[in-house]
Protein backbone atom coordinates (compact mmCIF):
# COMPACT_ATOMS: atom_id res chain seq x y z
CA UNK A 1 0.00 0.00 0.00
CA UNK A 2 0.94 3.38 -0.83
CA UNK A 3 2.14 6.14 1.69
CA UNK A 4 -0.44 8.18 -0.19
CA UNK A 5 -3.49 5.87 0.80
CA UNK A 6 -3.03 5.87 4.25
CA UNK A 7 -2.97 9.66 4.35
CA UNK A 8 -6.55 10.66 5.40
CA UNK A 9 -8.29 14.13 4.78
CA UNK A 10 -7.76 16.16 8.35
CA UNK A 11 -9.88 18.69 10.17
CA UNK A 12 -8.00 20.63 12.63
CA UNK A 13 -9.31 22.12 16.17
CA UNK A 14 -9.34 26.05 16.28
CA UNK A 15 -7.57 28.02 19.22
CA UNK A 16 -6.45 31.80 18.79
CA UNK A 17 -2.73 32.52 19.58
CA UNK A 18 -0.69 35.46 19.68
CA UNK A 19 2.47 36.47 17.66
CA UNK A 20 5.75 37.50 19.37
CA UNK A 21 8.69 39.61 18.86
CA UNK A 22 11.33 38.76 16.63
CA UNK A 23 15.40 39.58 17.24
CA UNK A 24 18.56 40.63 14.21
CA UNK A 25 21.88 40.06 14.44
CA UNK A 26 24.78 42.72 13.49
CA UNK A 27 25.54 42.04 8.92
CA UNK A 28 28.08 40.26 8.10
CA UNK A 29 28.50 40.11 4.43
CA UNK A 30 31.58 42.41 4.63
CA UNK A 31 32.93 40.31 7.30
CA UNK A 32 33.09 36.54 6.24
CA UNK A 33 35.22 37.16 3.12
CA UNK A 34 38.21 39.01 5.08
CA UNK A 35 37.88 36.17 7.65
CA UNK A 36 37.80 32.66 5.09
CA UNK A 37 41.08 34.63 3.21
CA UNK A 38 42.95 34.37 6.25
CA UNK A 39 44.07 30.55 6.38
CA UNK A 40 45.17 29.66 9.68
CA UNK A 41 46.83 26.30 10.44
CA UNK A 42 44.00 24.49 10.93
CA UNK A 43 42.34 25.75 8.13
CA UNK A 44 45.13 24.59 5.74
CA UNK A 45 45.14 20.93 8.06
CA UNK A 46 41.77 21.28 6.68
CA UNK A 47 42.12 22.04 2.72
CA UNK A 48 44.82 19.75 2.73
CA UNK A 49 42.24 16.95 4.70
CA UNK A 50 39.47 17.86 1.97
CA UNK A 51 41.87 17.10 -1.37
CA UNK A 52 43.60 13.83 0.36
CA UNK A 53 42.70 11.67 -2.05
CA UNK A 54 44.37 14.46 -4.85
CA UNK A 55 47.60 14.93 -2.33
CA UNK A 56 47.74 11.20 -2.06
CA UNK A 57 47.85 10.37 -5.74
CA UNK A 58 50.53 12.89 -6.37
CA UNK A 59 52.52 11.80 -3.60
CA UNK A 60 52.50 8.20 -5.29
CA UNK A 61 53.17 9.70 -8.60
CA UNK A 62 56.21 11.52 -7.53
CA UNK A 63 57.96 8.44 -5.23
CA UNK A 64 57.41 5.98 -8.31
CA UNK A 65 58.65 9.08 -10.72
CA UNK A 66 61.50 10.02 -9.13
CA UNK A 67 61.87 6.22 -8.37
CA UNK A 68 61.62 4.72 -11.45
CA UNK A 69 63.74 7.53 -13.19
CA UNK A 70 66.44 6.62 -10.44
CA UNK A 71 66.54 3.23 -11.67
CA UNK A 72 67.37 3.77 -14.84
CA UNK A 73 70.56 6.11 -14.37
CA UNK A 74 73.79 4.01 -14.95
CA UNK A 75 75.14 3.44 -11.21
CA UNK A 76 78.19 5.76 -10.63
CA UNK A 77 80.64 4.55 -7.87
CA UNK A 78 83.07 7.15 -6.29
CA UNK A 79 86.37 6.45 -4.70
CA UNK A 80 89.03 9.01 -3.15
CA UNK A 81 92.70 9.45 -1.81
CA UNK A 82 94.31 11.96 0.36
CA UNK A 83 97.53 13.45 -0.17
CA UNK A 84 99.20 15.27 2.55
CA UNK A 85 102.31 18.18 1.40
CA UNK A 86 104.91 19.13 3.97
CA UNK A 87 108.28 21.00 3.42
CA UNK A 88 111.20 18.86 2.72
CA UNK A 89 113.93 20.13 3.93
CA UNK A 90 115.08 19.34 7.83
CA UNK A 91 116.01 22.23 9.51
CA UNK A 92 115.69 22.63 13.95
CA UNK A 93 114.55 26.56 13.15
CA UNK A 94 111.26 27.31 14.19
CA UNK A 95 111.23 30.34 12.05
CA UNK A 96 112.33 27.96 9.10
CA UNK A 97 109.80 25.56 9.68
CA UNK A 98 107.11 28.03 9.74
CA UNK A 99 107.62 29.59 6.88
CA UNK A 100 107.97 26.43 5.27
CA UNK A 101 104.09 25.61 6.35
CA UNK A 102 102.79 29.11 5.58
CA UNK A 103 104.26 28.15 1.90
CA UNK A 104 102.83 24.82 1.71
CA UNK A 105 99.72 26.19 2.56
CA UNK A 106 99.94 29.17 -0.16
CA UNK A 107 100.77 26.59 -2.60
CA UNK A 108 97.85 23.40 -1.89
CA UNK A 109 95.33 25.93 -3.09
CA UNK A 110 97.50 26.23 -6.45
CA UNK A 111 97.89 22.14 -6.72
CA UNK A 112 94.33 21.79 -6.28
CA UNK A 113 93.83 23.60 -9.68
CA UNK A 114 96.14 21.60 -11.56
CA UNK A 115 95.69 18.32 -9.74
CA UNK A 116 93.67 16.91 -13.13
CA UNK A 117 95.11 18.64 -15.36
CA UNK A 118 96.05 17.07 -18.66
CA UNK A 119 99.85 16.13 -18.38
CA UNK A 120 98.59 13.72 -14.97
CA UNK A 121 95.68 12.25 -16.52
CA UNK A 122 97.80 11.45 -19.74
CA UNK A 123 100.43 9.59 -17.16
CA UNK A 124 97.34 7.54 -15.63
CA UNK A 125 95.90 6.29 -18.78
CA UNK A 126 99.01 5.33 -19.81
CA UNK A 127 99.46 3.70 -16.56
CA UNK A 128 96.68 2.06 -16.41
CA UNK A 129 95.76 1.20 -19.90
CA UNK A 130 91.99 3.29 -19.83
CA UNK A 131 89.58 3.25 -22.36
CA UNK A 132 89.39 7.05 -21.84
CA UNK A 133 90.87 10.25 -23.86
CA UNK A 134 93.20 12.36 -21.03
CA UNK A 135 90.58 15.11 -21.58
CA UNK A 136 87.66 12.13 -20.57
CA UNK A 137 89.32 11.41 -17.15
CA UNK A 138 89.63 14.82 -16.60
CA UNK A 139 85.94 15.14 -16.65
CA UNK A 140 85.52 12.06 -13.93
CA UNK A 141 88.64 13.63 -11.55
CA UNK A 142 87.50 16.50 -8.87
CA UNK A 143 90.68 17.84 -6.66
CA UNK A 144 90.17 19.75 -3.40
CA UNK A 145 91.52 21.50 -0.46
CA UNK A 146 90.24 22.16 3.03
CA UNK A 147 90.83 25.92 3.54
CA UNK A 148 93.90 26.47 6.31
CA UNK A 149 95.29 22.68 5.38
CA UNK A 150 97.85 20.71 4.04
CA UNK A 151 95.91 18.25 2.65
CA UNK A 152 93.91 17.01 -0.76
CA UNK A 153 92.04 14.92 -2.05
CA UNK A 154 91.36 13.45 -5.74
CA UNK A 155 88.01 11.99 -5.93
CA UNK A 156 87.34 9.80 -8.86
CA UNK A 157 84.06 9.15 -10.32
CA UNK A 158 83.26 5.94 -12.58
CA UNK A 159 80.91 3.27 -13.82
CA UNK A 160 83.50 0.45 -12.54
CA UNK A 161 84.33 0.58 -8.52
CA UNK A 162 87.55 -1.21 -9.31
CA UNK A 163 88.32 1.00 -12.14
CA UNK A 164 87.60 4.88 -9.39
CA UNK A 165 90.11 3.40 -7.47
CA UNK A 166 93.18 2.07 -9.19
CA UNK A 167 92.30 5.69 -11.07
CA UNK A 168 92.64 7.72 -7.88
CA UNK A 169 95.28 5.37 -6.85
CA UNK A 170 97.15 6.56 -9.98
CA UNK A 171 97.01 10.04 -9.19
CA UNK A 172 98.12 10.02 -5.83
CA UNK A 173 101.10 7.82 -7.42
CA UNK A 174 101.55 10.43 -10.09
CA UNK A 175 101.13 13.44 -8.71
CA UNK A 176 104.28 13.94 -6.30
CA UNK A 177 106.08 13.29 -9.61
CA UNK A 178 104.41 15.91 -11.20
CA UNK A 179 104.49 18.52 -8.12
CA UNK A 180 108.46 18.20 -8.33
CA UNK A 181 108.53 19.00 -11.79
CA UNK A 182 106.66 22.27 -11.15
CA UNK A 183 108.46 23.26 -7.48
CA UNK A 184 112.40 21.99 -8.22
CA UNK A 185 114.68 24.91 -8.81
CA UNK A 186 117.00 24.96 -11.07
CA UNK A 187 120.40 23.56 -10.47
CA UNK A 188 118.93 21.43 -7.36
CA UNK A 189 117.80 17.84 -6.90
CA UNK A 190 115.43 17.92 -4.68
CA UNK A 191 111.69 19.69 -5.08
CA UNK A 192 111.46 21.47 -1.69
CA UNK A 193 107.89 20.08 -0.98
CA UNK A 194 107.13 16.59 -0.25
CA UNK A 195 103.89 14.61 -1.65
CA UNK A 196 102.58 11.74 0.75
CA UNK A 197 99.28 9.46 0.48
CA UNK A 198 98.03 9.55 3.76
CA UNK A 199 94.77 7.52 2.53
CA UNK A 200 94.73 5.27 -0.20
CA UNK A 201 91.81 5.01 -2.35
CA UNK A 202 89.59 1.98 -1.32
CA UNK A 203 86.90 -0.10 -3.75
CA UNK A 204 83.30 1.21 -2.95
CA UNK A 205 81.05 -1.11 -2.11
CA UNK A 206 77.86 0.67 -3.30
CA UNK A 207 77.17 3.43 -6.26
CA UNK A 208 77.30 7.05 -5.47
CA UNK A 209 74.41 7.60 -7.85
CA UNK A 210 72.05 6.85 -8.08
CA UNK A 211 70.23 6.44 -4.72
CA UNK A 212 66.95 5.10 -5.17
CA UNK A 213 65.75 5.25 -1.75
CA UNK A 214 66.74 8.73 -1.53
CA UNK A 215 65.40 9.59 -5.12
CA UNK A 216 62.01 8.03 -4.30
CA UNK A 217 61.79 10.25 -0.67
CA UNK A 218 62.78 13.18 -2.59
CA UNK A 219 60.05 12.69 -5.63
CA UNK A 220 57.01 11.84 -2.81
CA UNK A 221 58.40 14.81 -1.20
CA UNK A 222 58.13 16.89 -4.05
CA UNK A 223 54.50 15.48 -5.21
CA UNK A 224 53.22 16.48 -1.53
CA UNK A 225 54.53 20.17 -1.66
CA UNK A 226 52.59 20.30 -4.75
CA UNK A 227 49.24 18.54 -3.55
CA UNK A 228 49.43 20.47 -0.47
CA UNK A 229 49.82 23.87 -2.85
CA UNK A 230 47.13 22.79 -4.80
CA UNK A 231 44.79 21.99 -2.13
CA UNK A 232 45.43 25.40 -0.16
CA UNK A 233 45.17 27.21 -3.19
CA UNK A 234 41.92 25.60 -4.44
CA UNK A 235 40.61 26.14 -0.46
CA UNK A 236 41.77 29.55 -0.42
CA UNK A 237 39.46 30.40 -4.16
CA UNK A 238 36.80 28.13 -3.20
CA UNK A 239 33.55 30.27 -3.21
CA UNK A 240 30.82 28.09 -1.47
CA UNK A 241 30.80 27.30 2.40
CA UNK A 242 33.46 24.49 3.27
CA UNK A 243 32.27 23.04 6.13
CA UNK A 244 29.22 23.39 8.78
CA UNK A 245 31.43 25.90 11.32
CA UNK A 246 31.94 28.04 8.08
CA UNK A 247 28.49 28.39 6.65
CA UNK A 248 27.31 29.18 10.45
CA UNK A 249 30.27 31.69 10.33
CA UNK A 250 29.06 32.99 7.16
CA UNK A 251 26.02 33.33 8.16
CA UNK A 252 26.21 35.20 11.02
CA UNK A 253 24.32 32.53 13.03
CA UNK A 254 24.39 29.86 15.64
CA UNK A 255 25.15 26.30 14.18
CA UNK A 256 21.60 24.01 14.94
CA UNK A 257 23.26 20.74 13.60
CA UNK A 258 24.77 19.35 10.32
CA UNK A 259 22.68 17.04 8.61
CA UNK A 260 24.86 13.76 6.55
CA UNK A 261 22.61 11.80 3.88
CA UNK A 262 23.38 10.34 0.69
CA UNK A 263 24.72 6.75 0.58
CA UNK A 264 21.54 5.36 -0.67
CA UNK A 265 19.10 6.76 2.31
CA UNK A 266 15.65 8.21 1.68
CA UNK A 267 15.21 11.54 2.07
CA UNK A 268 12.93 11.35 5.04
CA UNK A 269 14.39 9.60 8.51
CA UNK A 270 12.22 6.52 9.22
CA UNK A 271 12.60 4.70 12.83
CA UNK A 272 14.80 1.74 10.18
CA UNK A 273 17.26 4.55 9.75
CA UNK A 274 20.73 4.56 11.91
CA UNK A 275 20.41 6.12 15.22
CA UNK A 276 22.74 8.93 14.82
CA UNK A 277 20.90 10.12 11.57
CA UNK A 278 17.60 10.54 14.01
CA UNK A 279 19.22 11.92 16.41
CA UNK A 280 20.52 14.45 14.62
CA UNK A 281 16.71 15.74 13.95
CA UNK A 282 16.24 15.01 17.51
CA UNK A 283 19.34 17.60 18.52
CA UNK A 284 18.13 20.40 15.89
CA UNK A 285 14.59 20.30 17.13
CA UNK A 286 16.33 20.70 20.76
CA UNK A 287 18.13 23.58 19.85
CA UNK A 288 15.43 25.19 17.85
CA UNK A 289 13.44 25.38 21.65
CA UNK A 290 16.53 26.64 23.04
CA UNK A 291 16.91 29.42 20.77
CA UNK A 292 13.29 30.76 20.94
CA UNK A 293 13.05 30.00 24.47
CA UNK A 294 11.04 32.93 26.21
CA UNK A 295 9.34 33.92 23.07
CA UNK A 296 6.68 32.61 20.76
CA UNK A 297 7.71 29.71 18.51
CA UNK A 298 4.49 27.85 16.76
CA UNK A 299 5.32 28.36 13.70
CA UNK A 300 8.97 27.99 11.42
CA UNK A 301 10.00 28.99 8.11
CA UNK A 302 13.01 27.14 6.44
CA UNK A 303 14.40 28.30 3.55
CA UNK A 304 18.06 28.75 1.94
CA UNK A 305 19.30 31.27 0.00
CA UNK A 306 19.35 29.05 -4.01
CA UNK A 307 17.66 25.57 -5.00
CA UNK A 308 19.40 22.45 -4.16
CA UNK A 309 20.95 22.83 -0.60
CA UNK A 310 18.45 20.17 0.79
CA UNK A 311 15.94 22.60 2.30
CA UNK A 312 12.63 20.43 1.70
CA UNK A 313 13.97 17.71 2.90
CA UNK A 314 15.03 18.92 6.55
CA UNK A 315 11.81 20.60 6.99
CA UNK A 316 10.19 17.19 6.27
CA UNK A 317 12.75 15.54 8.70
CA UNK A 318 12.35 18.44 11.42
CA UNK A 319 8.56 18.14 11.36
CA UNK A 320 9.11 14.23 11.80
CA UNK A 321 11.22 14.97 14.65
CA UNK A 322 8.97 17.45 15.98
CA UNK A 323 5.78 14.75 16.32
CA UNK A 324 7.86 12.14 17.46
CA UNK A 325 8.12 14.43 20.37
CA UNK A 326 4.38 14.39 21.32
CA UNK A 327 3.39 17.27 18.98
CA UNK A 328 1.04 17.90 16.50
CA UNK A 329 2.70 19.20 13.49
CA UNK A 330 1.46 20.71 10.24
CA UNK A 331 3.98 20.36 7.74
CA UNK A 332 3.31 22.91 4.64
CA UNK A 333 4.60 23.25 0.89
CA UNK A 334 5.05 26.65 0.64
CA UNK A 335 7.37 26.36 -2.40
CA UNK A 336 4.45 26.50 -5.28
CA UNK A 337 6.72 27.11 -8.38
CA UNK A 338 8.66 23.45 -7.40
CA UNK A 339 6.74 21.89 -4.59
CA UNK A 340 8.44 18.70 -3.26
CA UNK A 341 6.99 17.80 -0.09
CA UNK A 342 3.43 15.82 -1.76
CA UNK A 343 6.35 13.74 -3.66
CA UNK A 344 8.19 12.82 -0.16
CA UNK A 345 5.61 11.66 1.75
CA UNK A 346 3.69 10.37 -1.55
CA UNK A 347 0.30 12.64 -1.25
CA UNK A 348 -1.79 14.02 -3.96
CA UNK A 349 -0.85 17.81 -4.67
CA UNK A 350 -4.56 18.43 -6.42
CA UNK A 351 -5.49 20.18 -3.47
CA UNK A 352 -3.24 22.12 -1.24
CA UNK A 353 -1.82 25.89 -0.26
CA UNK A 354 -2.51 27.37 -3.46
CA UNK A 355 -6.22 26.18 -3.36
CA UNK A 356 -6.88 27.48 0.43
CA UNK A 357 -5.23 30.96 -0.52
CA UNK A 358 -7.76 31.19 -3.29
CA UNK A 359 -10.86 30.38 -1.39
CA UNK A 360 -11.30 26.79 -2.73
CA UNK A 361 -11.52 25.03 0.47
CA UNK A 362 -10.63 25.28 3.93
CA UNK A 363 -7.30 24.87 5.67
CA UNK A 364 -8.27 22.01 7.37
CA UNK A 365 -9.62 20.25 4.69
CA UNK A 366 -6.84 20.54 2.31
CA UNK A 367 -4.24 18.33 4.38
CA UNK A 368 -3.42 15.10 5.05
CA UNK A 369 -2.75 12.93 8.18
CA UNK A 370 0.32 10.71 8.88
CA UNK A 371 -0.82 7.30 9.55
CA UNK A 372 1.39 6.99 12.66
CA UNK A 373 2.52 10.38 13.89
CA UNK A 374 0.55 13.59 14.89
CA UNK A 375 1.54 15.04 11.80
CA UNK A 376 -0.08 16.69 9.20
CA UNK A 377 0.76 17.89 5.57
CA UNK A 378 -0.49 20.59 3.42
CA UNK A 379 0.96 20.14 -0.54
CA UNK A 380 1.87 23.22 -2.83
CA UNK A 381 -1.53 22.91 -4.18
CA UNK A 382 -2.01 23.29 -8.16
CA UNK A 383 0.13 25.91 -9.69
CA UNK A 384 -2.22 28.53 -12.14
CA UNK A 385 -0.62 31.36 -14.63
CA UNK A 386 -0.03 34.46 -12.93
CA UNK A 387 2.47 35.63 -10.19
CA UNK A 388 3.07 33.02 -6.75
CA UNK A 389 3.91 36.52 -4.88
CA UNK A 390 0.60 38.19 -5.63
CA UNK A 391 -1.18 34.77 -4.28
CA UNK A 392 1.35 34.55 -0.88
CA UNK A 393 0.98 38.31 -0.19
CA UNK A 394 -2.63 38.46 -0.41
CA UNK A 395 -4.21 38.61 2.60
CA UNK A 396 -5.36 35.06 3.10
CA UNK A 397 -1.64 34.03 3.91
CA UNK A 398 -2.12 34.91 7.80
CA UNK A 399 -5.08 33.96 8.27
CA UNK A 400 -4.85 30.48 6.38
CA UNK A 401 -1.45 30.30 8.43
CA UNK A 402 -3.40 31.02 11.74
CA UNK A 403 -5.93 28.86 11.34
CA UNK A 404 -3.34 25.63 10.91
CA UNK A 405 -1.58 26.97 14.18
CA UNK A 406 -5.12 26.86 16.38
CA UNK A 407 -5.18 24.33 19.19
CA UNK A 408 -1.23 24.68 19.70
CA UNK A 409 0.12 22.98 16.22
CA UNK A 410 3.26 23.48 15.55
CA UNK A 411 3.78 24.75 11.86
CA UNK A 412 6.87 23.97 9.53
CA UNK A 413 6.74 25.93 6.16
CA UNK A 414 8.49 24.88 3.71
CA UNK A 415 9.70 28.15 2.00
CA UNK A 416 10.97 28.71 -1.65
CA UNK A 417 14.78 29.51 -1.78
CA UNK A 418 15.40 33.43 -0.24
CA UNK A 419 17.54 34.94 -3.14
CA UNK A 420 15.37 33.31 -5.73
CA UNK A 421 11.78 33.78 -4.56
CA UNK A 422 10.47 37.03 -3.35
CA UNK A 423 7.44 35.43 -1.92
CA UNK A 424 9.58 33.93 0.96
CA UNK A 425 10.03 37.16 2.95
CA UNK A 426 6.10 37.04 3.14
CA UNK A 427 6.11 33.93 4.56
CA UNK A 428 8.99 34.55 7.14
CA UNK A 429 6.66 37.58 8.17
CA UNK A 430 4.06 36.06 8.97
CA UNK A 431 6.00 33.33 10.75
CA UNK A 432 7.02 33.37 14.45
CA UNK A 433 10.94 32.44 13.30
CA UNK A 434 12.86 31.34 10.62
CA UNK A 435 15.78 28.21 10.05
CA UNK A 436 18.47 28.52 6.87
CA UNK A 437 19.60 25.74 4.99
CA UNK A 438 23.04 25.80 3.63
CA UNK A 439 24.70 22.55 1.80
CA UNK A 440 28.24 22.62 1.96
CA UNK A 441 30.54 22.21 -0.83
CA UNK A 442 27.94 23.82 -2.86
CA UNK A 443 26.02 27.00 -1.31
CA UNK A 444 28.35 30.16 -2.43
CA UNK A 445 29.64 31.87 0.95
CA UNK A 446 28.46 35.62 -0.81
CA UNK A 447 24.99 34.04 -1.35
CA UNK A 448 24.82 32.62 2.16
CA UNK A 449 25.65 35.94 3.81
CA UNK A 450 23.45 37.84 1.51
CA UNK A 451 19.98 35.75 2.44
CA UNK A 452 21.41 36.26 6.04
CA UNK A 453 21.55 40.33 5.47
CA UNK A 454 18.22 39.95 3.48
CA UNK A 455 16.28 38.44 6.56
CA UNK A 456 17.85 40.69 9.56
CA UNK A 457 16.61 43.61 6.99
CA UNK A 458 13.12 42.38 8.25
CA UNK A 459 11.38 41.70 11.93
CA UNK A 460 12.22 38.10 11.58
CA UNK A 461 13.66 35.93 14.22
CA UNK A 462 16.89 33.86 12.99
CA UNK A 463 17.25 30.87 14.99
CA UNK A 464 20.27 29.13 13.09
CA UNK A 465 21.52 27.29 10.17
CA UNK A 466 21.44 23.79 9.50
CA UNK A 467 24.11 22.25 7.41
CA UNK A 468 23.35 20.04 4.96
CA UNK A 469 26.53 17.93 3.90
CA UNK A 470 27.74 16.75 0.11
CA UNK A 471 26.19 13.88 -0.73
CA UNK A 472 23.08 14.43 0.70
CA UNK A 473 19.73 12.77 -1.15
CA UNK A 474 17.86 16.08 -2.59
CA UNK A 475 16.90 17.04 -5.96
CA UNK A 476 17.00 20.06 -7.55
CA UNK A 477 14.61 22.83 -5.69
CA UNK A 478 14.64 20.76 -2.25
Amino acid sequence: MKLSERFVPARLLSRPASDGPGDGAPSVQQQWHQQWRQLTLGRHLLAVWSQRWLVLALVLLGGAGAGLASAQQEPVYRADAQLFFAPNFTTRDIGQLNEGGNYILQRVRSYAEVGNSPEVAEAVVRRLGLPYQPSELTERVTVTGAAGTAVLTVEVRDPDPVRARDIANAIAAEFPAYVARLEKPTGIDESPVKVSVTRPATTPSAPATPQIAADTGLGAAGGLAIGVLVAVVGYARDRTVRDENHAAEVAGTVLLGAVAAGGGRLPLASGDDPEPRVETFRQIRANLRLRAAGRRFASLTVTGSVPGEGKTATAANLAIAFARAGETVVLIDADVRDPGVHRLFDVPNTVGLTSVLRGEVAAEQATHRHPDLPLYVLPAGPAEPGPSEQLLASDALAPALESLRLGGRFVVVDAPSLLSDAETLQLASVTDATMLVARVGFTRADRLAAAADVLRALPVSLLGLVATRRGAATRRGR
